[in-house]
């Protein structure tokens, strides 16, 4: 089980990613699976809300939500990729452009084995994007633990 984050302002209690999703064993796989993938990443921070589980760098890269709290759907989880281009893949559920520079692809997953090569290059490129120019891509081992929070964001 995950530790608990920070309250979020304004929240009453702290949330997991099992808070989130339900306790479904599929979701919370996939997001296992996503969660291992990003905090290779440096610098990657992670917020759990009552409505997803976010990724950030110097900025929102990757969210994962369950689309059955909002509409009716059979989809455990979608990931939401924020990039600076559209992406052109039949597999995208949505694209919209919600902000100048900045285009959302939605991806419906339904199992783990739906988080592949090419869905793990759209996660390293928008982490590449969620900060300023030039930044190099760092790995980090995996056995680095967290030294603090802010603002409802954990580093692990």
């Amino acid at each position: 089980m995950w530790r608990r984050c920070r309250p979020v302002a304004g929240s009453s209690e702290a949330l997991t990613p099992e808070e989130v999703f339900d306790h479904d064993p599929v979701a919370l796989a996939i997001h296992d699976e996503i969660r291992r993938t990003l905090l290779r990443l440096d610098g990657v921070r992670v917020r759990v809300t009552r409505s997803q589980v976010g990724f950030r760098r110097d900025r929102a890269f990757a969210m994962l939500w369950r689309p059955g709290r909002y509409v009716a759907s059979d989809v455990p989880v979608v990931l939401s990729v924020a990039l600076p281009r559209a992406l052109q893949s039949a597999r995208l559920k949505q694209v919209v452009k919600p902000s100048a520079g900045t285009w959302m692809h939605h991806l419906e997953l339904r199992d783990v084995t739906d988080i592949d090569d090419e869905v793990r290059g759209w996660l390293v490129e928008a982490w590449a994007a969620a900060t300023g120019a030039g930044q190099p891509r760092v790995e980090r081992p995996a056995s680095r633990r967290a030294t603090g929070t802010r603002n409802g964001e954990h580093e692990t």
